[in-house]
């Protein structure tokens, strides 16, 4: 114990120095010891930067081979005792295969015929019933051979099953594809995509060993190849594409995709085909769905005749200002000729008719035989990746400056004090020009793919950003009291960089058609002007009768089910319905989406409330269910089974009385995140309690580095999600057991509360954090505790550290006994049946059972995520539907581990009051410096009044006080006795 008080008293009095900017010497003795222009930070420099592909096959020593292409069996390469076990596969493959399952190694040995560089190709076949991607790591002789290795993807082909669907308003839907399961190969990629060629491997003459380590998913290995770069079709003389023929292929009908998400979608607009003024007609390949590099879609046609074909396209790319979007442009799956490859298609706001031409403006025609043939059209990142590369690097290095700038300065700077920055960074100011220079390199760089303006506005925020830095390099020594311009807020440099890297990586490539035409065909133009006008007129007057999924244009006979969700999840919700529940039960639902779920009182007030809302606000059923207005879910008999299906701590907020008044439908969980690489180089080990936390914070504010808490992302308003957790963990409770009896002053809540505090009063975690995700991105914040919202950014939006992050257990408290209590919020989405007559109840209590089922849960969640893709990943709170759904594996084990410590805090009447008050408590004590305890009190003189007066509005108090009838206040046991039926029972 004594040893812990002392590394406590050594951690505060380093944290002291770090503040008070005590530390200047020691940061001028390292520096000193540093070169100019090196980084303090390099020890944990991301290896993105310091190890991708671009800096390791610069110097490589060997030659690219030129040789014939080497084939290696698996059954001959494989080492025996190794991870995985060869089979006899099912799908007719040539000799036996290596089957890798999720945290097996497989290792192979090759002989390279000479030293040179090589690329590496694999045949494989995913034949798991995941939609996920399979990812490997690879290791060559005994070492990842550059930072891109550590995260290839073996992506799944997708197919439409060619039935056309419809909703049951006549609107064409978005079909479920199918995962093709087939033997495909595939070389070592950047799974980032900004090579869209072959990443090459430095191999020795004679045996080499390959590790494959899969990561996530299972995967059949076939045999491997070592071979030379791909190369476009032997150049032919050109020949002018003479003739009349012209196939038009609808770029809705895709043959393959290489993503599942890539879908069609509807455009109200005259110019497409085809069109229709009333309903949803699928006309276009939706850009937003066709965004990313590496992305592919494949179209097949017929040619009845041979000869010369032009190439066009109707399409629009209205995402990147100025600047086209690339495109590689296979025939039969080869580049025709080089022109074909990162083709630009420009800027344009609406739809245009563009054929691929050469650099001298010349149509680029190939030659078709007669027959079937395919045109793949894959989105590339070549062309912008220098851009990328070179933002990333002045990214980390501006970072790295702020961390020097933050050890000699202090975190707290005194305008009135002068500091000598340049004596301890003597090259500050360089660095600064330097990096704008750079910047200002890049952005005349881009003009030559649109130099008819004079600033390409995609590329804007490189002109902020170097006006920033430059301005910055005018007065170095002021700089650590301009350290938020530098890199440290939402208007900062570092913060206009990253917005340029998000908008570089956006691709949408919207397409109408793909033209293969000759010389004298004629391609079809839009509806003329007239026409143009009639349509829209047209459009226009149906636009006030076609109210698709609007409470306004229902059968009041059926079953009326709220959705507070958009279209995409109604849309796939009302098609599961027609087809699954409704068969099955005879029950005809109507699912609109909601306009308010803030009116949803005022509704039922008027009597135009639906039998159910779905996807309200955890918090809402309470609002609703004290005013008589839904139904207790537990008067149904089988009740048990259907409130069991998420975890206890969620129904907290709902119980009213002996009743429980909704059913989850989603969470929000809450886990720590951390950047793997930065740990890593700093030696730090993953904290698993708040205790170790703070241990570990000298050595992250040492560097400039800091940790998360979930407030300092919060508005004025720290909701419940914030505050409750520490308290929880404590043993605290908000509440005695009943109404009126507030127990935040309590010493076990006074004890959580003085921790969440000094985090930030003592412990100097940053008190205001607009954006976590963006701190996290660059580095400067490697740690911190987020939810559910996190976690889909850093999947779908940040490609570039992909491979560096990972996810674990709230760090909690340890209680007496030794166990770490991990108490955190989770509730998200609920769903309630409001009160009506007893067969709508009924019909209303089938459909809740229906919906919360985990089979049904299981295909929403895939069904949405196959269609629309990851962004759309479905967190249900049923937790045996959870463990099936296509979430990262690892991840999903963490997350559902945390789900058993999800606890939300009692809804009942004044509860608002005591998340207000602890919210005010907080800021006063971290924003104004008051007393906690001073502060808590006041708090809870005014809790109580408004508890009372709530009390007296519904009847549980007279107006002299007298104790009308007690309200009870709920708790987890609470909910537990519900649930096993021990509690009695107040209808009966």
């Amino acid at each position: 114990m004594r040893r812990k008080k002392l590394s406590r008293f050594i951690a505060l009095t380093v944290m002291t120095a770090v503040m008070s900017g005590s530390i200047t010497g020691f940061a001028e003795k390292e520096n000193s010891q540093e070169t100019a222009g090196t980084s303090a930070n390099a020890e944990y420099t991301n290896d993105m930067i310091g190890r991708n592909y671009t800096v390791v096959s610069k110097n490589y020593t060997y030659s690219a081979y030129t040789g014939e292409k080497q084939e290696f069996s698996t059954e001959d390469a494989y080492v025996e005792g190794s991870g995985g076990s060869l089979v006899t596969d099912n799908y007719q493959y040539k000799n036996k295969v290596l089957n890798l399952k999720i945290g097996e190694t497989g290792s192979f040995l090759i002989n390279a015929p000479e030293d040179a560089v090589y690329c590496i190709s694999f045949d494989y076949l995913n034949d798991s019933d995941s939609i996920l991607p399979v990812q490997m790591t690879l290791s060559v002789n005994g070492e990842v051979p550059f930072y891109e290795a550590s995260r290839l993807v073996f992506e799944n082909t997708w197919v439409d099953k060619g039935e056309i669907s419809y909703d049951r308003y006549g609107n064409e839907l978005v079909s479920v594809p199918d995962k093709l399961v087939r033997w495909e190969n595939k070389y070592i990629m950047d799974a980032s995509y900004r090579y869209s060629t072959p990443l090459a491997v430095e191999l020795k003459k004679g045996e080499n060993k390959l590790d494959l380590t899969v990561s996530e998913g299972s995967i059949l290995l076939g045999n491997i190849y070592l071979e030379t770069e791909p190369q476009v079709m032997e150049e032919v003389q050109r020949e002018p594409a003479k003739g009349n023929n012209l196939i038009i292929v609808e770029a809705e009908d895709t043959a393959y995709r290489n993503d599942s998400s890539i879908r069609p979608s509807s455009e109200f607009d005259t110019a497409l085909t085809p069109y229709k003024t009333s309903n949803k007609v699928l006309n276009i390949l939706d850009g937003a769905s066709f965004k990313e590099a590496g992305q592919s879609v494949t179209y097949e046609f017929n040619t009845e005749q041979a000869g010369w074909y032009n190439i066009g396209f109707a399409y629009k790319q209205s995402d990147k200002a100025d600047f086209p979007v690339f495109a590689d442009i296979l025939i039969d799956g080869k580049l025709p000729e080089t022109v074909f490859r990162a083709y630009p298609f420009a800027y344009t706001r609406s739809y245009k008719n563009m054929t691929v031409k050469d650099e001298n403006k010349d149509n680029a025609s190939v030659y078709l035989e007669a027959g079937t043939h395919t045109l793949t059209l894959t989105i590339s990142g070549d062309n912008t990746r220098i851009v990328l590369e070179t933002v990333d690097r002045i990214m980390s290095e501006i970072n790295d400056l702020a961390l020097e700038i933050t050890k000699v300065a202090g975190k707290n700077k005194d305008k009135y004090r002068d500091l000598n920055l340049v004596k301890y960074i003597p090259d500050v100011q360089d660095r600064l020009i330097k990096w704008a220079e750079q910047l200002e390199t890049l952005q005349d760089g881009v003009k030559k793919y649109n130099p008819g303006v004079k600033k390409i506005a995609a590329f804007s925020p490189l002109s902020v950003a170097s006006s920033g830095l430059r301005s910055l390099a005018k007065e170095p020594n002021n700089i650590p009291y301009r350290i938020n311009e530098l890199a440290q807020s939402t208007n900062s440099v570092t913060q206009y960089l990253a917005n340029l890297i998000d908008t570089v990586n956006r691709n949408a490539l919207s397409l109408d058609k793909i033209y293969i035409y000759q010389k004298d065909a004629k391609l079809p133009k839009g509806a003329g002007f007239f026409k143009s006008i009639y349509l829209n007129v047209s459009r226009f007057f149906s636009s006030f009768t076609n109210q698709a999924y609007s409470s306004a244009s229902v059968d009041k006979e059926h079953l009326q089910v709220w959705v507070n969700r958009s279209r995409q999840h109604v849309e796939i919700l009302q098609k599961m319905i027609d087809e699954e529940f409704t068969p099955e039960t005879g029950i005809k639902v109507d699912v609109s989406i909601m306009p308010d779920q803030n009116k949803l009182v005022l509704a039922n007030a008027s009597g135009e409330a639906p039998d159910v809302a779905a996807s309200i606000n955890y918090s809402i059923p309470f609002e609703l269910g004290i005013r008589g207005a839904i139904k207790d879910l537990t008067e149904y008999e089988d009740y048990r089974e259907v409130l069991s299906r998420s975890t206890e701590g969620l129904l907290i907020p709902s119980v009213i009385g002996d009743g429980i008044y909704a059913v989850p439908e989603t969470i929000n969980f809450w886990v720590l995140y951390y950047r793997t690489d930065i740990m890593n180089k700093l030696g730090l080990e993953v904290p698993n309690t708040i205790q170790e936390v703070k241990e570990m914070l000298p050595e992250l504010q040492m560097r400039g580095l800091n940790f998360y808490y979930p407030t300092a992302g919060m508005s004025s308003l720290k909701t419940f999600h914030g505050t409750t957790p520490l308290l929880f963990q404590y043993g605290a409770s908000l509440y005695g057991k009943t109404a009126g009896d507030t127990m935040v002053n309590s010493d076990k809540a006074m004890k959580g509360l003085t921790e969440l505090t000094e985090l930030f009063t003592i412990y100097n975690l940053p008190a205001d954090v607009p954006s976590f995700y963006q701190h996290f991105r660059n580095g400067d914040m490697p740690i911190g505790i987020a939810e559910y919202n996190m976690y889909n950014l850093l999947t779908n939006a940040a490609p570039e550290i992909a491979n560096s992050w990972d996810i674990a257990l709230v760090p909690g408290v340890e209680d007496e006994s030794g166990e770490v209590k991990r108490y955190a919020s989770g509730g998200a989405e609920s769903c309630v049946i409001f009160n009506s007559t007893k067969e709508r109840e009924e019909m209303a209590w089938k459909y809740l059972k229906w919906w919360t089922d985990k089979e049904t849960q299981v295909e929403f969640g895939q069904t949405l995520q196959v269609t629309y893709g990851d962004e759309y990943i479905w967190n249900t709170a049923n937790t045996e539907a959870f463990t099936e759904l296509p979430w990262k594996s690892e991840d999903k084990k963490v997350i559902l581990e945390q789900t058993e410590w999800m606890l939300e805090a009692p809804r009942i009447l004044g509860t608002y009051m005591v998340e207000r008050e602890l919210s005010n408590s907080y800021n006063k004590v971290v924003i104004d410096g008051k007393d906690l305890r001073t502060t808590i009190d006041s708090s809870v003189k005014r809790i109580d009044r408004e508890t009372e007066r709530k009390l007296m509005e519904f009847g549980y108090l007279s107006e002299d006080g007298t104790v009308l009838k007690e309200y009870e206040v709920p708790d987890i046991e609470t909910v537990r006795q519900i649930l096993s039926g021990q509690e009695s029972r107040t209808q009966e």
